[in-house]
């Protein structure tokens, strides 16, 4: 997860760093879009994937039940 976010926040570095050494405005705010939606898309996968580990985890008890009869 640390791993995903670090990734994020230096390719999110790295394309504002890109966007200000281009002599374009343009470049700089294309930068800042990128690096908002791949700041967005690791929080999605982060939203879903802890949707889908609570759904798994609630499941827990009635299987560990099971295989005990």
């Amino acid at each position: 997860m640390s791993r995903i976010l670090e990734g994020v926040f230096v390719l999110g570095c790295s394309l504002v760093g890109l966007g200000m050494s281009g002599s374009d405005g343009g470049v700089f705010q294309n930068s800042m879009k990128a690096s908002i939606q791949l700041v967005a898309l690791a929080h999605d996968n982060v939203a879903v994937n802890t949707l889908r580990l609570g759904t798994n985890l609630s499941r827990l008890p009635v299987v560990v039940l099971g295989n005990f009869r």
